[in-house]
């Protein structure tokens, strides 16, 4: 009677170290790029705070104008004066608050390249008064407002 052998050969476990180690390879510096990542939560929170501020000019009356630059961005209105908006305001020295109470502007993540410098003004009626170009990218996506509308899309 002949003896069964249990376990596995050294030739096989050397081939399936080998090829994790190759799987390894390639999948280890996906775990830790996160370029990808940034840029795309980046994109949806800009995109989120130029929705957050046509709902503010709508809701308040006055104009509210979004900064974006390669550093981050910062929601700004005009100055009350009387219960109203102060029109001549061209300091925006009001700075708008979300919900939480803290100041509605962010900061670009350290990897994401944001290749737009400007000024997005939405008037009482949502739609975008001024702002150009109303089209940008943000690492693979695209980020446009429609300037009748003020209707923020994010692809």
């Amino acid at each position: 009677m002949g003896r069964q052998q249990r376990g596995f050969t050294v030739v096989e476990l050397v081939l399936v170290i080998a090829i994790l180690g190759i799987l390894l390879g390639f999948a280890v510096p996906r775990f830790f790029d996160n370029t990808l990542f940034a840029a795309r939560g980046y994109a949806d929170e800009l995109a989120t705070a130029l929705r957050y501020a046509q709902k503010v000019a709508v809701a308040s009356g006055c104009r509210v104008r979004v900064s974006v630059d390669a550093s981050g961005y910062a929601l700004d209105q005009q100055r009350e004066s009387g219960g109203s908006c102060d029109t001549a305001d061209t300091s925006w020295s009001t700075p708008v608050r979300s919900a939480d109470g803290q100041l509605a502007a962010g900061t670009t993540p350290a990897d994401v390249a944001v290749a737009v410098e400007a000024d997005y003004v939405f008037d009482p009626a949502g739609r975008l008064e001024s702002g150009s170009p109303t089209s940008f990218t943000i690492g693979t996506r695209t980020l446009s407002i429609e300037p009748d509308s003020g209707f923020v899309r994010l692809q």
